[in-house]
């Protein structure tokens, strides 16, 4: 028989006062257990071998063919869900009620058995709900969500891990010298079909799915591998080395460059307490919608859906993010935040969207009845409202992923509660703030990748890439992705990290609205990093050329913020300024703030600390203000930094930005 390994008394407290808000009864406790010398395979043979109906027999027979079986017989760092035979014959009648595993081909085993196998150690203690950490080795993410089940024994509830939904884990955490065995009730089935397909067959949104098909976008969101795109194998198999912030990295690179599409879609029964009950009722509110959004384009496109400017279109490609989100990607993970959020404002980021010109907060409320993912929401964790604007607007909530989460061959869908929309209020009211953009978004392929807030087994691990979307080097460099840890003192614990002679531009995201906004980058010093000239691109609509502006003299990322250039000073505070008043303190660090900013710098954020001091607090760090301009929401800009002191081995951190209206940095803006 099967020893069954269960999650911890604790981690279950844990998991079901926040999952399943409810009292439900607990696995009974045990520990893990190590099979000493026994790998994956062993642990698979053996089991099969105690079984008198031989439990895993059936999957090795997919692993052997498959060509996998010696690997997981030796070192490495494998992760398996292994169906049992139950489970993999189950699948085949569901084929065909005469299939077999001979009916197989060898084509069939490779996918099954690179879907159940992921290329890193996964304990159900390490993972929460969303995506693991890393793709399996089919290059697709596993979707780990809970629901409950009955116990049989006394009629209460337990918790229950989920793989894709549909396949539940029935033994966990049998750890084996490389990697972990979860055996799981029924085989991982890969999505075999392309988003678009997945939309058009879903029963659930048909409204969506028309107004998708009218719109044009198939034969785009049929895209998926770059064909062009290569990368050395010892590159991508043994990585090579990066020094950053004195320490040395191991970078490996993303082996095969894809594009993938998050879809955030609102149901019929959305729509319809919307007042949308027909493909007609979208498209007159889509109509009404965007023609005051965009003034000067209304009624100009209203019969051609395929144009990118037609009321429609843009509904719907507001919807589409053009990269892969699952319910945890989207903000930074809940262990950085534990760590380095001081909880003055709720995690962020801004993503720009298929839509052209339009971009999208997406945060999450990690306590409280609100608890949950929200998209262009401003709550209480937001900075103070401007005078005669709302202090608090919901949202659009996205649904979790236990019960509408679906995976396609090249992205995902979640559905979300209510009209989702880029509208006046939305651009000149809701996404009237500094926007603070973590530069480990700004290309879809660190997110598509895994590479952004990705777990590694250890801190000094990086994912690299070649010409990232998004990204143009002139020259050769590295460019890689920090794993994200509590120890690396960047927001959000992770960054993008550059070697060599670096110069390169980057697609800013858009502004909502017309406006004259800040630009500003964070200033982290260390004495490897070089002196770049920066500039700020603008490109022109007839001709498509960028014009270049430089941004002021060149920074000097090699000095502290102490340095008489930026003039980084202490804040007073009660503890040591304790014979003065609170008013006179204030007022002293409000003078710091501005002679620092007649320099064109603002001390870093107080709402991040390094794991024990506010960034505002450190003399390292800074923002430095690179440009105050009027800019144009339907214009694209560019930031290009381009290194002045030739140094091969010089480094960059580009961390994190900043987008900031007038109406907020002219209206004493807040620290956080």
């Amino acid at each position: 028989m099967l020893s069954f390994k269960h999650i911890n008394q604790a981690l279950f407290a844990i998991i079901a006062s926040v999952v399943l808000q409810g009292c439900l009864s607990e696995y009974a406790p045990g520990s893990y257990y190590t099979f000493t010398g026994q790998t994956v395979a062993d642990f698979l043979y053996n089991e099969t071998e105690k079984s008198s109906d031989s439990v895993f027999s059936d999957f090795i027979t997919i692993l052997k063919r498959a060509n996998i079986w010696s690997e997981l017989s030796t070192y490495g760092t494998y992760t398996c869900f292994a169906p049992t035979n139950n489970a993999v014959r189950a699948y085949l009648r569901k084929i065909s009620p005469t299939y077999t595993l001979d009916s197989l081909t060898d084509a069939d085993c490779d996918t099954l058995a690179w879907t159940h196998l992921v290329n890193t150690v996964c304990y159900s203690s390490d993972i929460n709900e969303g995506a693991l950490p890393e793709m399996n080795l089919n290059d697709r993410f596993l979707v780990l969500s809970f629901d409950s089940v009955p116990n049989e024994e006394n009629g209460s509830y337990r918790l229950r891990y989920c793989i894709n939904q549909n396949t539940h884990l029935i033994q966990m955490d049998d750890t084996c010298e490389n990697g972990v065995v979860h055996v799981v009730d029924s085989v991982i089935v890969a999505a075999g079909d392309f988003i678009y397909d997945v939309v058009q067959a879903n029963p659930e949104c048909t409204i969506f799915a028309q107004a998708l098909k009218l719109v044009g976008f198939e034969d785009s969101l049929k895209y998926w591998y770059d064909q062009s795109y290569s990368v050395g194998y010892d590159s991508v198999k043994y990585g090579i080395k990066m020094n950053g912030g004195g320490s040395v990295y191991n970078v490996y690179y993303w082996e095969k460059k894809k594009t993938n599409y998050t879809f955030l879609i609102e149901p019929d029964v959305v729509l319809a307490k919307c007042g949308i009950n027909s493909i007609e009722d979208l498209i007159a509110k889509s109509k009404e919608i965007y023609d005051e959004s965009f003034p000067n384009d209304a009624g100009l496109y209203d019969d051609d859906f395929y144009n990118r400017k037609n009321p429609l279109n843009r509904f719907v490609s507001y919807h589409i993010l053009p990269f892969y989100a699952a319910i945890n990607g989207f903000n930074e993970r809940e262990d950085i935040s534990e760590s380095r959020n001081l909880g003055k404002v709720d995690p962020e980021d801004y993503f720009a969207t298929y839509m052209p010109h339009s971009i999208m907060r997406v945060s999450t409320t990690r306590s409280g009845a609100e608890k949950g993912v929200y998209i262009n929401r401003r709550g209480v964790a937001s900075r103070a409202p401007l005078e005669g604007e709302p202090s608090n607007i919901r949202g659009v909530k996205i649904y979790e992923p236990t019960s509408v989460s679906q995976e396609a061959r090249n992205g995902i869908i979640h559905y979300v509660d209510t009209l989702l929309v880029y509208d006046r209020f939305v651009r000149e009211t809701v996404l009237n703030r500094r926007m603070r953009i973590d530069c480990s978004t700004l290309s879809p392929d660190f997110l598509t990748s895994g590479g952004r807030q990705r777990q590694n087994a250890d801190s000094y691990t990086e994912m690299g890439f070649k010409q990232p979307t998004n990204f143009h080097f002139f020259t050769d460099c590295i460019i890689a992705v920090r794993g994200a840890f509590a120890a690396n003192w960047s927001y959000q614990g992770d960054g993008v990290d550059m070697q060599g002679n670096y110069d390169f531009y980057v697609k800013l995201p858009p502004v909502p609205f017309d406006g004259t906004w800040e630009v500003r980058l964070s200033h982290s010093a260390h004495e490897n990093r070089g002196v770049v000239q920066i500039f700020l691109g603008e490109k022109s609509e007839s001709s498509q050329q960028i014009s270049w502006a430089p941004c002021g003299i060149p920074s000097d990322f090699r000095v502290a913020a102490t340095d008489p250039r930026i003039g980084w000073k202490e804040d007073m505070t009660e503890e040591n300024s304790s014979s003065i008043s609170a008013a006179s303190i204030e007022e002293y660090n409000m003078a710091l703030d501005k002679s620092m900013r007649n320099r064109g710098f603002m001390k870093a954020m107080d709402s991040y600390s390094n794991g024990s001091d506010a960034f505002r607090s450190l003399s390292t760090m800074a923002r430095r203000i690179l440009s105050t301009q009027y800019m144009y929401a339907e214009t694209d800009y560019y930031l290009r930094l381009k290194l002045v002191l030739d140094n091969p081995k010089a480094e960059m951190n580009f961390d994190y930005m900043e987008l900031c209206p007038k109406a907020v940095y002219a209206n004493n803006e807040d620290r956080h």
